[in-house]
């Protein structure tokens, strides 16, 4: 097929390696069919040297940093109970810098003569009202789909299926309308623009479990292994590798309830090693000291400094190249959207702990797959982390799910080339046309409710079978009446 180069514009408000880089993995591809793509997001040079054919034009500071301007500690969101409040700032703080975010996506547009937006949806109305206002086709990307009904997020399991009947009320019902009635009363603006985006164009899901969608993304290439990171791993064989993330940190207590579990499943025998990647977190972050159950005094100066011979503390981590080594045999993970595709790409088991956000969900979800184990970051045991990294090396069901779900996801990422046809197909259609993708919305849809579920044919056969039946029991009834009166006449003149 000839292709005339088109100009694609990539928007995201949140920015981030986990909500940008799966959607320039998709444009990747668009890249190597002639056309040019662009980033527009917060930050300065975002993945640039992953992807040196982007141009990138920035929204503004991180928002990590811009969330710490506005007086809003970034600790508090981490460390403490997720709130359904914390997402309720986070619009109002989309609202109030939507003005700006509107006119960078709306100019940037404009100078670069762009053709098609692919929008993050994630509190990004921005992106997709530029889109409207210049009349350019959007694609909507997502991090997750609406398979499950509820969300840890909002107080609730991610299924609903061994609740009781006031849980799933609860969460059915009243969550959603408490919600919607807060950021209608803090925000006085329905996040997001839903109607505009589902009648223009495409929602593409980023998704794991079903893989109803596009999902899991996934590069081509990852970054190898270090010389360093190599000579570790090839000695030793039971490597527990630990990642948190590039935003996530925990407190000073946590890491040493981490660190104590770490030292003490290298002592019984359980691993041989760990690989920590510490990104926001600083080697100082811990005691000088550790007490063990034994009573036995480590001091973890010699671990801080790769002194020790079972521990590995790293500022880089090439993480999918870690997990993709035979001697890798859990992860501990933050639950990420990114390391939970890595995770079941490589077949890699799961202790997840959980501190924001999708994690809540993912570490569920990963739970209920029977891969994982989830922690609490609020309430940390060391016999706790310990039974459950044994439970994880040496389960038979979770290696037989691990199995499973590994060559599911293979099959899966192929996917990333269908939503490169998607895109495609829409920057090569006329959206403003009536016919723009009616072939790809089912006849039930178009049809309406009742029609769709052909409602008002089973509406019309119980119609007709009470009709009938009705119409049957009355004429009985006149033919018994009738009878019974003929009869009675019958005895009474003999």
């Amino acid at each position: 097929m000839d292709r005339i180069p088109k100009n694609i514009m990539i928007g995201s408000f949140v920015g981030g390696r986990s909500h940008v880089k799966p959607m320039l993995d998709i444009c990747a591809i668009l890249i190597e069919r002639g056309h040019n793509v662009m980033l527009v997001t917060r930050g300065n040079k975002l993945l640039s040297s992953e992807y040196p054919t982007v141009k990138h034009i920035s929204l503004g500071h991180d928002l990590k940093d811009l969330v710490q301007n506005n007086g809003i500690k970034m600790d508090d969101l981490i460390h403490k109970k997720f709130d359904i409040k914390q997402l309720i700032f986070m619009t109002k703080f989309a609202l109030k810098m939507y003005p700006e975010s509107f006119e960078i996506y709306k100019n940037a547009a404009k100078d670069y003569n762009v053709d098609l937006f692919f929008c993050d949806i994630m509190i990004n109305d921005a992106c997709v009202d530029a889109a409207y206002i210049l009349k350019k086709p959007v694609v909507g990307f997502r991090m997750a789909s609406n398979t499950y009904k509820s969300d840890p997020m909002f107080d609730c399991n991610v299924s609903l299926e061994n609740d009781s009947f006031l849980e799933r009320f609860r969460c059915t019902i009243i969550n959603p309308l408490q919600t919607l009635y807060e950021m209608k009363r803090e925000n006085g603006h329905n996040f997001m623009s839903k109607d505009r985006l589902s009648t223009t164009s495409l929602l593409l899901a980023d998704t794991y479990f079903g893989f109803e969608e596009i999902g899991p993304v996934l590069s081509d290439k990852y970054p190898p292994l270090t010389p360093e990171i190599t000579d570790f791993m090839n000695e030793h064989k039971r490597v527990l590798f630990v990642a948190l993330g590039t935003n996530i940190h925990t407190t000073v207590e946590n890491n040493n309830i981490l660190l104590q579990s770490f030292i003490e499943s290298i002592n019984k025998g359980i691993i041989d090693g760990v690989i920590w990647a510490l990104v926001r977190t600083s080697a100082d972050d811990f005691d000088s000291t550790l007490n063990l159950t034994d009573g036995t005094r480590v001091p973890t100066l010699p671990i801080r400094n790769n002194e020790h011979p079972h521990f590995l503390l790293t500022k880089f981590a090439p993480q999918f190249s870690i997990l993709n080594h035979i001697n890798t045999k859990l992860f501990f993970s933050h639950g990420g959207a990114g390391s939970t595709h890595e995770s079941l790409f490589t077949g890699t088991p799961m202790l997840v702990l959980p501190v924001t956000g999708d994690q809540l969900g993912n570490s569920e979800k990963l739970e209920l797959a029977g891969i994982a184990l989830k922690l609490n970051k609020l309430h940390l045991d060391v016999n706790d982390i310990l039974n459950k990294i044994e439970f994880l090396l040496n389960d038979e069901n979770v290696k037989a799910n691990s199995k499973r779900l590994e060559v599911l996801t293979k099959f899966n990422s192929k996917r990333k080339y269908h939503a490169a046809d998607l895109i495609e197909y829409v920057l090569n259609c006329n959206s403003s046309s009536e016919e723009f993708l009616k072939e790809w919305i089912p006849a039930d849809a178009r049809m309406g409710f009742i029609r769709g579920n052909n409602y008002d044919v089973y509406g019309t056969l119980l119609g007709l079978i009470f009709g009938i039946g009705g119409g049957i029991m009355w004429l009985s009834f006149r033919l018994i009446r009738f009878g019974l009166k003929k009869f009675g006449s019958k005895l009474k003149h003999e």
